[in-house]
């Protein structure tokens, strides 16, 4: 099976978990949420790569488990990422009005329902993480797996990082400044998908080891190819004009350098986990995705 095969099976997977989910959960709750509970799909369905829960599943293959027992950490993941975004295009912060064509979630919904869509998905991002033990996971596993979450989702990890993105009041950034809000504000979320698997079954040092260098690479990496994007036009690739100076990579380098730098990155990330060879497969693609990714 191609990557590009591998990855639409798995998507498709995801988003059958997420609409039926989704489906129970409306129809346990009264009427009068649904104003929210539309805000909250409507964020989730706003087209995005669903990177971070794919790489939940093809992390999970790679320890061999299976795809369909992970998806309520997948989906997890998947909530966390998605209120970050709603939070992310409000005016306090980076003020954007569209995300991959679409009107943001405060355009659309207001600005007080898009903070509540946003408040709720991170709350029941936990409750999916629960789910775990009805597919057969201990519960202290299912402890281990929240606390993960809370370090690359929280202050230590994103919210960190998007703090930094927030009140750095320099212009210019060196490059160290530039690396360490990036591998907060988005590797983290990355690293996490990526180690998530690991907090449910045990796992050899070494191999642990092996996926945190994937991961790190790997979170680098994908947020270099959304900058040289970003630069090759005037618009952002998924979103409109920025409205407020941000950190990039185009600050501190040439879409040359920028090249050659994910491109070590990406060729650091396969090298650490592509001796599991047929286990490693959709990881390795994953990389080859961001590599080469027009959008």
């Amino acid at each position: 099976m191609t990557f590009e095969a591998y990855s639409d099976s798995q998507i498709a997977l995801f988003n059958r978990y997420l609409d039926d989910n989704l489906g129970r959960f409306r129809n346990s709750v009264s009427q009068r949420f649904s104003p929210l509970l539309d805000a909250m799909q409507y964020s989730l369905d706003g087209g995005g790569k669903r990177l971070r829960p794919l790489l939940v599943l093809s992390s999970a293959q790679y320890l061999g488990l299976s795809s369909e027992s992970v998806l309520p950490a997948a989906a997890a993941l998947e909530y966390i990422h998605t209120y970050s975004l709603i939070h992310d295009d409000l005016p306090a912060l980076d003020d954007d009005d569209t995300r991959r064509g679409k009107a943001s979630s405060h355009k659309q919904f207001g600005e007080a329902m898009a903070i509540l869509a946003g408040d709720a998905l991170l709350t029941e991002a936990f409750g999916q993480v629960l789910q775990l033990s009805s597919h057969g996971f201990p519960p202290a596993h299912c402890l281990a797996a929240i606390e993960l979450i809370v370090q690359y989702a929280g202050v230590r990890g994103m919210v960190g990082g998007q703090v930094l993105d927030v009140t750095t009041q320099e212009l210019t950034y060196s490059l160290p400044e530039l690396e360490f809000i990036h591998i907060h504000k988005t590797g983290a979320l990355i690293l996490g998908a990526v180690l998530l698997p690991t907090r449910l079954v045990p796992v050899e040092e070494v191999k642990l080891q092996k996926l945190r260098r994937y991961g790190e690479a790997l979170g680098l990496a994908f947020q270099i190819s959304d900058d040289i994007l970003d630069a090759e036009t005037s618009f952002r690739y998924s979103r409109g004009p920025r409205k407020k100076p941000k950190p990039s990579y185009a600050a501190v380098m040439g879409r040359t350098e920028m090249k050659e730098k994910l491109n070590r990155l990406i060729d650091s990330a396969i090298s650490a986990i592509a001796p599991e060879g047929e286990r490693a497969k959709a990881l390795v693609g994953i990389a080859e995705f961001i590599r080469d990714r027009k959008r």
